[in-house]
């Protein structure tokens, strides 16, 4: 009985038990998968490498920074050294400055002076601000800078010669102004109906001037100028020089005097000659007192 029933219960586990699925094939893999495959294969990065970068150069790094600049650039105003011809550069220590004024003054008085005897237009147009004028006495002139400078030089036309030294510059400086007193005194050669005289002048120059633009940039020239005479004398002309030395070098009140050409002077240009009077032998009774 007991063979039965195992044989009995192995019979109804072998009727249960699942049947062993078979293995299947792989499927073949289509001509899609194959590329994505691929790509996959070469999608995935290789390993990282240092690459060596190239060595910039100074001159390829400021040509580089020089076009990065002036594309972001924009336009700026001219600043008063632009307009003027003036650089403006540092500001100087007050009193360095009022020597630099003081100079400039100076040099502006002592140009009038040779633009008077040279009878140059243009330097005696630089000395005046367009809105300058003058007083010397309702019997004398009075007037605009402009029509001045038309006068004097009517006046001077009439004059054989003059000479004008200026001396005794005394300015006061406040700030952008100056309150300016020079001495003057004159020589003028005159053609009368009696004869030539010479004529002799002392006087001051009393001037107000204004620096324009403000600032150190800015160019000192006259407001307005009144003349006092100190004394005048008048003498007779004796040429007695003159004649026995007419080989002199004797002024013209003209561009042809010589303070004009002193930039052909011997050494002023490289490869100039040595003058030919270095060659000549000179005694004192050449010149005739």
């Amino acid at each position: 009985m007991a063979t039965a029933k195992k044989k009995l219960a192995s019979a109804k586990t072998k009727k249960t038990a699942p049947k062993a699925v078979k293995a299947t094939k792989p499927l073949k893999a289509t001509k899609a998968n194959k590329t994505a495959t691929s790509s996959k294969k070469k999608a995935s990065p290789k390993p990282m490498t240092k690459a060596k970068a190239p060595k910039a150069t100074a001159k390829k790094v400021a040509k580089t920074v020089a076009k990065k600049t002036t594309k972001t650039r924009l336009p700026q105003a001219p600043t008063l050294s632009q307009i003027s011809g003036k650089s403006e550069g540092p500001a100087l220590p007050v009193r360095l400055q009022a020597v630099v004024d003081k100079s400039e003054i100076a040099e502006l008085l002592y140009n009038i002076g040779r633009g008077l005897d040279r009878i140059d237009e243009t330097l005696l147009r630089a000395a005046f601000h367009s809105d300058a004028t003058l007083d010397m006495g309702p019997g004398v002139f009075q007037g605009t800078g402009s029509d001045y400078v038309h006068w004097v030089i009517g006046v001077l036309n009439q004059t054989r010669e003059s000479h004008h030294m200026i001396s005794n510059v005394n300015a006061t400086l406040e700030r952008n102004a100056a309150l300016v007193e020079s001495y003057c005194q004159a020589h003028f050669r005159m053609d009368k109906p009696t004869g030539r005289e010479d004529v002799f002048i002392g006087s001051r120059f009393l001037d107000r001037m204004e620096r324009r633009p403000a600032g150190t940039a800015g160019v000192w020239k006259i407001v307005h100028r009144k003349q006092i005479i100190d004394w005048v004398r008048t003498e007779a002309v004796s040429d007695l020089f003159y004649h026995q030395n007419p080989d002199a070098l004797w002024s013209y009140r003209t561009k042809t005097d010589p303070s004009y050409q002193m930039g052909q002077f011997p050494g002023s240009q490289s490869g100039n000659k040595l003058p030919a009077f270095l060659g000549r032998r000179y005694e004192s009774k050449s010149i005739k007192f």
